[in-house]
């Protein structure tokens, strides 16, 4: 994340300049203190209120990039709409004379549990795990108002010297859920495009499904290990080997890499790691669970939560459609060979020909839809030649007893 303590060495800049010139003397810029992928973060004094903030503003090399402009001011409205105590907080909005956009934001005194972790190596489990539950608590407040953060990571989360609180920040790639407003407020990402970091990404998102806040949590579930062992749950070292360790592989067991890590703790952001969203429990539930005094039963996987699920599941692989497009295809063929039939243009096994291959092209299409009915593309698994392999033969076999009968 941008907003650390350490300062950038270099002269000031021209944008620099210009926040000086255009937001004083209201803000007093004091100096540079870091740079993103997306943006400038400057440490300002607030003279009215005589507090430091930060001003962060998009790249002048991203000004004529529109989805870039979208996505920043998709971020400060987002978080602006928020408030709560382990998320770095908005006051102002607005826009220079060049047309770049900006927002002052609250300024945090500390650094990054990304710098943290370099510098002191894994925190100690108290800290970690206060760590996840404030960080879980901040998701819970976002998820409530449709905000997908999509890059949760050591580097997207302060940690406040006074204070040792974590406050999550960089919203700059949130993803609007549906049950969010329409319109500007859709996505801004394309579609199968990969935002972020591929070794902080939850299965789903490797993969270009649909991304909702339990992606979110599958990636506090990282943050949790990195905090705890200062490396990932999985061994893996180039972008293949991650990739494929998020959608197949096993992560380590806590335990096994560190022996002072409680049963609770651990339990906890193994759920959070289930390669199913709907096995993973939601982030209010992460931070009410480990707030409990110690006495933390394993997160079991709701009973509605894993309904609910089911029922994203066939949406999701677009099930009802293709049913009923398939059904209306059935009974135009079935009843367009009937009438033929009727009508003594074709002879009757043409009608019995028809129904068996629509019998066995249902399950067909049934099983089609499942492995393949998702958005992106999806591998085809093994388990499918045999069922495909299966029903052609059952279609052979009845289509070829009916034509010997027939004959």
């Amino acid at each position: 994340m941008e907003q650390s303590d350490t300062p950038v060495p270099g002269r000031n800049d021209e944008l620099e300049e210009l926040l000086r010139k255009e937001l004083g003397p209201e803000l007093e810029v004091v100096r540079r203190l870091g740079r993103g992928s997306m943006a400038y973060v400057y440490l300002a004094r607030e003279q009215q209120l005589k507090r430091l903030v930060a001003i962060k503003v998009l790249s002048p090399k991203l000004a004529r990039d529109e989805r870039a402009r979208l996505r920043f001011e998709r971020e400060a409205q987002a978080v602006a709409a928020l408030s709560h105590p382990n998320i770095v907080a908005v006051h102002r909005v607005g826009r220079l004379s060049n047309d770049l956009p900006f927002f002052v934001m609250q300024y945090v005194k500390g650094r990054t549990m990304g710098e943290r972790l370099q510098a002191e190596g894994p925190l100690p489990v108290g800290d970690a795990r206060n760590a996840v539950i404030e960080i879980a608590s901040a998701l819970a407040a976002a998820h409530q108002k449709g905000i997908v953060h999509r890059d949760v990571r050591p580097d997207n989360v302060l940690y406040e010297a006074d204070s040792g609180r974590a406050l999550l920040t960089d919203f700059g790639i949130v993803a609007i859920l549906a049950s969010a407003e329409s319109g500007q407020a859709a996505r801004l990402t394309r579609t199968g495009e990969l935002v972020g970091d591929p070794a902080h990404m939850s299965p789903e998102q490797l993969s270009g499904h649909d991304i909702t806040e339990l992606s979110d949590v599958y990636a506090l579930g990282l943050l949790g290990y990195e905090l705890l062992t200062g490396r990932g749950p999985y061994d893996a070292k180039s972008r293949r080997e991650v990739i494929t360790a998020h959608m197949q592989g096993e992560p380590r067991r806590l335990s096994e890499l560190r022996g002072d890590v409680e049963s609770d703790l651990e339990d906890v952001l193994m759920r959070c790691l289930a390669k199913e969203p709907e096995h993973r429990p939601r982030a209010t539930d992460v931070a009410r669970r480990l707030s409990a005094s110690g006495e933390l039963t394993p997160v079991p996987a709701p009973k509605v939560q894993v309904e609910q699920g089911i029922i994203a599941s066939i949406k999701e692989r677009r099930l009802p459609q293709i049913i009923i497009g398939y059904g209306a295809f059935a009974w135009a063929v079935l009843q367009l060979s009937w009438l033929l039939v009727e009508s003594d243009v074709l002879p009757r096994v043409v009608f019995d020909l028809a129904l068996v291959a629509v019998g066995t092209g249902f399950p067909a299409v049934v099983t089609g839809a499942w492995f393949h009915g998702k958005k992106g593309r999806q591998e085809f698994e093994p388990f499918e030649y045999w069922v495909f392999g299966g029903l052609a033969l059952i279609w052979l076999v009845v289509s070829g007893f009916i034509i010997i009968q027939w004959r």
